[in-house]
Order: C-alpha cells, then sequence, then structure tokens
C-alpha cells in the first residue's frame, strides 16, 4: 500500500481520448503494465507515464506521499479532490486509489454545514492512518443519473466540511435513517457500495429476534404490543408499567403508568414533565386522544432500577467492529437520572458516570464489579453475534442495560446509531475510540486497511468470549 497526492497537470494535447498519469520513474516502472484505474464507483482507462520533473518519494508514509499529476478533465470526470491525501495499492492491471468512504445522514440534517458536523469532524482525527475522501450526504442529494453526490467532503487542510460535487462512495457508514430507509439496499447492485448499518430494528423487532435466546431471555422484560387489553393485563400484573414508541429514542415519547387502589391510574407523561390520575374508565379515552396512536408502543414491566442518591441509573455499552470483523466493547458508561426525573439519557439532562464508580455509589462494597463487567461484555456479545445471524451487515451498537436493586442485569434497548455525548463528558480517550472505530473499518471494508493501524494506534478492550481477553474494569472505571 502506497501513499499519493494528486496535483492538476498540463493534458496532453496528443492524447485527447485518453487517461494519462505522470508520476516519477520509480513509480512509473512500478505501474507501466496497469491500464485501468478505480476511485470510489468510478472506473477509467489509463496510461502511466514518467515526469522527470516529479522527483522520487517511496510513497510509504502519509507525511511524504508520491506524487501523481493529473489533467483537470481526468480530476473532474473522477471527481477527485486535491487536498486530500490517498491509499493506493494495485492489481493486476488495475490502480485503486482511496478509499471513498460516505456518511448517510438523514432528512433532519438539511442545515448541515461545518458547524454541525463536530462529532464526524471528530472521527476525523485518525484520517493520518486512512487518508482517503470522506463525504457526507442525505438520500435526496444523490443524482441518480450522473451517479455523483452534491454534498460535503472532509478538507484535510482546511480541517472543515466543504461542499461539492462528489463520487459515489465505496463503503457507506449509515448514520441516519428516514422513510426511504430501503433505498441503500435496492442500489447495491448497481453501486457496489457497501453499507454497514443499512437497517434500522425497531424496539418490537429488536425484542422479537432476541427473545428466543436462552442466554438473554432471562434479563428481558416481558413486552407486548401496546392496546387497553395488554396495558390491563400488564397493570394487574405487575402495577406498574412502561410505555415506549417502538422507533424513537433518547427517552422520546415515554409514559410510566401505575395501578393504584380502587381503580385509579397515575400516568406520568416524562415528554410533558406531567403527572395526573385518571380512573381506569377513562384509560381508553386516555390512549385515543393522546399520543399513542400516532406513534407504535410496546408495553414492559417498569424496572425498580438501582438508585443513587434516589435516583435511577443506567449502563450504555458501545459495541463496534474493528479492522478484523471482530465485535469489540469500546466504551461502557452509566447515566445518572437528573434530580426528580426518571429518564437517564444524557440528553435529557443526566449525568455521566464510569461504572465501577456507579456500582460503589449505589451498592456500596457488596458488588463484585469484575463479575458484573464479564456479564455485560458477554451480553453484549451474544447481542452482536444474533444481529449478525440476521444477515444485515452491522458494525456498531449502542446497548442500554441495567440493574436492578437486586443486582439483576436487564436488557433494555439497542440503538445502531448510539449518541456518545456522555463518553466525551467522562473520558476523552474513550470517545475517540469510539469515533476512530467506525472511520478504521470502513477503510478496510474498502480494501485500504492499513496491517496494524488498529492494534498499534488504538488500544481496543473485547469481550470474556474473543481470543484476546482484556480484563481492565479501571479502563472504563477509572476516576483520576
Amino acid at each position: 500500500m502506497d501513499w499519493i497526492t494528486v496535483e492538476r497537470g498540463a493534458a496532453d494535447s496528443s492524447n485527447l481520448f485518453q487517461h494519462i498519469i505522470y508520476t516519477s520513474k520509480e513509480m512509473a516502472d512500478k505501474l507501466k503494465t496497469k491500464t485501468k484505474l478505480i476511485f470510489g464507483q468510478k472506473e477509467i482507462p489509463i496510461t502511466v507515464k514518467a515526469n522527470p520533473a516529479i522527483l522520487s518519494s517511496t510513497g510509504i508514509h502519509f507525511e511524504n506521499p508520491a506524487i501523481f499529476q493529473m489533467s483537470q478533465g481526468t480530476i473532474e470526470e473522477l471527481l477527485l479532490h486535491t487536498s486530500a491525501t490517498y491509499q493506493m495499492y494495485y492489481s493486476d492491471s488495475t490502480i485503486h486509489i482511496g478509499p471513498v468512504i460516505g456518511f448517510l445522514l438523514g432528512d433532519q440534517h438539511f442545515y448541515y454545514h461545518h458547524r454541525r458536523m463536530k462529532e464526524l469532524t471528530d472521527a476525523m482525527g485518525v484520517y493520518e492512518q486512512v487518508g482517503g475522501l470522506f463525504v457526507s450526504f442525505r438520500y435526496c442529494s444523490i443524482d441518480w443519473n450522473d451517479k455523483c453526490i452534491f454534498g460535503q467532503f472532509f478538507n484535510f487542510i482546511s480541517q472543515k466540511w466543504e461542499y461539492g460535487k462528489l463520487p459515489i462512495p465505496s463503503v457507506v457508514y449509515r448514520r441516519g435513517f428516514n422513510s426511504r430507509n430501503n433505498f441503500v439496499n435496492q442500489f447495491k447492485d448497481e453501486f457496489n457500495w457497501t453499507v454497514f448499518n443499512d437497517v434500522r430494528f425497531d424496539k418490537w423487532e429488536i425484542y422479537n429476534r432476541i427473545k428466543d435466546n436462552e442466554y438473554l431471555n432471562p434479563i428481558i422484560p416481558e413486552t407486548v404490543v401496546l392496546n387497553l387489553t395488554n396495558l390491563i393485563t400488564f397493570l394487574h400484573r405487575y402495577k406498574k408499567v412502561i410505555l415506549k414508541p417502538k422507533n424513537l429514542s433518547r427517552g422520546r415519547g415515554i409514559s410510566i403508568i401505575s395501578e393504584k387502589p380502587n381503580g385509579w391510574i397515575e400516568i406520568h407523561d416524562h415528554q410533558l414533565y406531567n403527572d395526573f390520575i385518571i380512573h381506569q374508565t377513562q384509560l381508553e379515552e386516555y390512549l385515543r386522544k393522546g399520543i399513542y396512536q400516532q406513534n407504535e408502543y410496546i408495553i414492559q414491566p417498569y424496572i425498580n432500577l438501582a438508585k443513587i442518591d434516589g435516583r435511577p441509573w443506567d449502563i450504555r455499552v458501545v459495541m463496534q467492529k474493528n479492522g478484523s470483523n471482530q465485535w469489540l466493547c469500546n466504551g461502557i458508561e452509566c447515566r445518572l437520572a437528573p434530580i426528580g426525573r426518571m429518564i437517564t439519557n444524557i440528553s435529557n439532562g443526566g449525568r455521566a458516570l464510569y461504572l465501577n464508580e456507579a456500582l460503589e455509589l449505589a451498592f456500596g462494597t457488596k458488588v463484585d464489579i469484575d463479575q458484573i463487567e464479564k456479564e455485560i461484555l458477554s451480553i453484549s456479545l451474544e447481542f452482536c453475534k444474533i444481529m449478525d445471524e440476521t444477515g444485515h451487515h452491522f458494525a456498531e451498537f449502542g446497548l442500554d442495560l441495567a440493574l436492578d436493586q437486586q443486582q439483576h442485569l436487564w436488557f433494555i434497548e439497542a440503538n445502531v446509531r448510539p449518541a456518545f455525548k456522555g463518553f466525551k463528558e467522562l473520558d476523552k480517550r474513550i470517545y475517540q475510540r469510539i469515533c476512530y472505530e467506525p472511520i478504521l473499518y470502513s477503510a478496510q471494508v474498502a480494501g485500504f486497511g492499513r496491517e496494524g493501524q488498529d492494534e498499534n494506534k488504538i488500544q481496543h478492550h473485547s469481550g470474556p468470549e474473543c481470543t484476546k481477553l482484556h480484563n481492565h474494569t479501571s479502563e472504563y472505571g477509572k476516576t483520576e
């Protein structure tokens, strides 16, 4: 694998219909038999020639890349951006330049610009390990006829996201979902792209995929679809239940409902932060007039979570695939609910804690921290294994687990697009590792992973079922 940069050179008037790459004599000798160049989804015929004016470079370092000169026409046809430093490899008669990696954003990012791309900019901290062209786009920014994207690309020189006409990427890291969720799969064959996190299962679909797993079944709360009969049945059985929308995250749309004596029902509407009481005879009307008909909901028994100073907390685990296609646990944080609230999400004012910190605050010395961490990692790896068996390409999950007051672990839910805000506040090094992993994975999938980059640059931790067991509780729990 070599590093290269591309410069604009004069067109060769004697070869108006031929794409010529000029490079140093040493590089030209190495590539003289190559007749085709691939960049993202673009493929063109080429001829490689030596230019004595181009100084020789080994191209083995990002800081000292080999130089390729191309005409403006060639650069425009490839939609190649000269601000980038690329990796290059060759096979048979073909030169591959890249990687070209896309971030598929949701429609809510209509006004996306550099100031709102902070998390993706942070992920570019690993750029010097992979190089290439990183593009961010939405469904509506694809020109299907011209096979290009009008989106943004990361300019490593300016360290900003800039607008431009861009090539279709070879690997897409999906970070947003909309009503056209299936288009990435519909065009997989036409564009020959690899899309990971290609689908998002809702809470009900995930429940049905994992409920029969022998290992996970004891830690999954019983779940049913919301209707009046199911709600009354669950209230009689559990006395206190939680209503969750199938498709929303960050605690949005949640209600907690409790059965009281003499047929009264107490409702805590998290969205409105409103508590009120109705009679059971009013329950049907409440469901009909509320938000529950607009969003499909599920019902689960309310779990009496472990508490710190009277405030509930839960556990967020980030699972990601590395360049060797292994699932790794790259971060564990605990999320403590704000005072007076029952929802723990950081976006709603929750506070991030290290795992051992939360366990000690909640249970004192009556807790086996190492054992709980091992259980968390085993649960997380088992879930990822089940998801891999669906046949879809996943590479990242945010799993929400929780302990009840008897230290029993529960599986709450899984997110294909987890938020990292708590990790950023808790430990910058863990946050960076979480940001970097999908970039390294994408480069590897695209064929441009650099040998040793994962283990040499970023320290990983895997679960107890993996061959690389690193049982360092302090990694997630240090407070110094």
